[in-house]
């Protein structure tokens, strides 16, 4: 028998929500779904329906090692772990929904009772560790909320054969295998998540999916974004004051930062990717002895906003706008100086551009003091 697919396009919020309402329901009755996340598509089952995740050992070929578990929301961890860690809370609060699979230690027992007494602990773990994921793609969440019962999901396809971008990919190697597949396109990133085990304030990447180590890095650093419109004036001035700021403090290189705890980057709403800095800044800047000539200009993405710490904005709209791309990060968008917005210096000379630097530099110092960052050791 063939396996029943539901197309939708998951922009469409109507389609999507009755898509991932009958993926609930396939789910509570025993059956395996498979469903696009943003990396590849997945296969569902629920974990305390025993033939249900007996089916899904067989397709995958693993009769023991447990399967991820999926979560709509970030802080259903709880549900599972009682003792997070430094380490894994940073990549929950950064990159969560999203392209990690974070493996922790459970300490013998599930922190939920109810899951606990229901015996899903030998189910879901491996030599006391979990593996658990918060998918970045709507018609999952919204499924994986409908279901009131634990959701585990490897990826849709057999053993041995590569992890499936599309619906059409599911289908050569799980026609007729699975009850039902939610079809919502080619997946966002087409490559698999990052997974990642965490203990206290460590951390090792067990696999590397979309997200590499440098990406893991800058999620464990304490990361100093600034904004500006076109990443090519105010903004790359601020990050090299500030690298200059903390590396002053370290007595180390700006390469050097990343082992003390601390990245920082910049970004224009507008930018142009790879632009330079301009020729007035560089200039303005060696006068304080930071080095910006090599600098490389990026857009800003909400990606980018939810990874940084603090987002210094230089002007009132900046944080509008950086505000509005991302919603959840408002508590971490500040102005770069309270006391007004920083202007563009765009076709001024090099005065004009030394002593928007001062300003910079002066803002972003009382910040640390007043933070406590330059007292960090």
């Amino acid at each position: 028998m063939s396996t029943r697919v539901i197309k939708v396009d998951p922009t469409d919020t109507q389609a999507a929500t009755a898509a991932a309402e009958k993926g609930a329901d396939a789910l509570q009755a025993g059956q395996l779904v498979a469903f696009a996340t943003e990396t590849v598509y997945g296969v569902a089952a629920v974990a305390s329906d025993a033939q249900a995740l007996e089916r899904l050992r067989e397709l995958k070929d693993r009769p023991e090692r447990p399967f991820s578990v999926h979560i709509p929301w970030p802080e259903d961890i709880g549900r599972y772990v009682a003792n997070v860690g430094s380490a894994a809370a940073k990549v929950i609060h950064k990159a969560w929904p999203g392209p990690i699979t974070l493996v922790l230690e459970t300490g013998g027992a599930l922190n939920d009772p109810q899951l606990q007494n229901a015996g899903l602990h030998d189910v879901l773990t491996s030599d006391g560790r979990i593996g658990l994921r918060c998918p970045d793609a709507p018609v999952a969440r919204m499924m994986l909320a409908g279901v009131d019962q634990v959701v585990v999901a490897p990826s849709a396809n057999l053993a041995g054969h590569p992890s499936p971008r599309t619906g059409k990919e599911v289908l050569a190697d799980l026609d007729g295998r699975i009850d039902l597949l939610i079809d919502s396109g080619r997946t966002e990133y087409g490559g698999d998540s990052t997974i990642l085990a965490c203990s206290d304030d460590q951390w090792d990447v067990l696999r590397t999916g979309v997200c590499g180590n440098s990406d893991i890095e800058r999620i464990m650093a304490t990361m100093y974004l600034f904004v500006c419109t076109g990443n090519t004036c105010r903004s790359p001035m601020a990050e090299g004051l500030a690298i200059r700021a903390l590396s002053e403090k370290f007595g180390c290189d700006a390469k050097g930062l990343s082992e003390h705890g601390f990245c920082v980057e910049s970004a224009g709403l507008f930018a142009f990717p790879g632009g330079r800095a301009s020729r007035q800044s560089v200039q303005a800047l060696e006068k304080f002895g930071a080095d910006i000539s090599q600098h490389s200009s990026q857009k800003l993405t909400s990606e980018l906003i939810n990874c940084s710490d603090v987002i210094f904005c230089c002007t009132g709209q900046h944080l509008s706008e950086a505000r509005c791309l991302a919603p959840s990060a408002a508590a971490k968008l500040r102005l770069l100086d309270p006391d007004g917005d920083i202007p563009d210096p765009i076709g001024a000379d090099v005065g004009v551009y030394f002593d928007i630097a001062e300003r910079i530099d002066r803002a972003f110092r009382t910040y640390l003091r007043q933070a406590g960052d330059l007292e960090k050791e």
